[in-house]
């Protein structure tokens, strides 16, 4: 069995954050209340970070936001500063939860894997700021502070053609925090991680939803690693 590891999640308040909170039960978790947020140094959020091994980053209905300027401010500026102290303090590994919804404009009766540009209505907020959330993210791993796997889930809620079910997010989400994707062994084998580092070293993309016929989006990746 895997050791327990220090997990800060950065929200407590949405829906996903509840759903991480129970899939992760078997590590120490923390989370960032709307109250750590009000800093005016950003060396403030440092103390966040203290002994924390992974930091799971919610870039999309992750943040319960008053308006739209609040909301791109969250996952411009302050995801920037999160992630600047998660470096400070050398967390050593960066999840960021996004979404299959930021291929929402592709045609239907296409199967679109991670390999596909995003491509979603610009006039919905809550996709424009997980596509913000994702190349703060994606920045960071270009310049190597952290590894940052970048989780675009299906639907956790719905009965539909991207659905997720919560085993199997749970099964995913523990083999993310515990999988050392940098080890000799993995470098060795035929992963989906060898492609993947060569457009950002330390960045990898998954795509993540139940397995069916007629499911939306290949899933073909994550699932030679958790094994269905």
């Amino acid at each position: 069995m895997e050791k327990k590891k220090n997990i800060l999640i950065s929200s407590n308040g949405s829906s996903i954050a509840k759903i991480l909170s129970n899939c992760l039960v078997s590590h120490n978790i923390n989370f960032i209340n709307d109250k750590d947020l009000i800093y005016s140094n950003p060396k403030e959020l440092e103390k966040h970070f203290e002994k924390i091994d992974v930091y799971v980053h919610i870039g999309f209905k992750g943040f319960l936001a008053k308006d739209e300027m609040e909301l791109i401010d969250y996952h411009t500026r302050i995801t920037y500063d999160l992630l600047f102290a998660a470096g400070k303090k050398n967390v050593e590994k960066v999840i960021s939860i996004s979404t299959l919804e930021l291929y929402k404009d592709y045609e239907a009766n296409l199967t679109v894997s991670e390999n596909w540009e995003t491509k979603f209505p610009l006039d919905q907020p809550e996709l424009l700021c997980a596509n913000l959330s994702e190349k703060v993210c994606k920045e960071f791993a270009r310049d190597q502070v952290f590894e940052v796997i970048n989780l675009r889930l299906g639907d956790l809620i719905e009965n539909s053609d991207t659905r997720l079910s919560e085993e199997k997010f749970k099964k995913s989400i523990n083999l993310m925090v515990d999988l050392d994707f940098s080890s000799e062994e993995l470098k060795q084998t035929k992963n989906p991680f060898n492609s993947a580092r060569k457009k950002g070293p330390s960045w990898i993309n998954l795509h993540l939803q139940d397995t069916f016929e007629g499911q939306k989006f290949l899933t073909n990746k994550i699932d030679n690693l958790i094994g269905v």
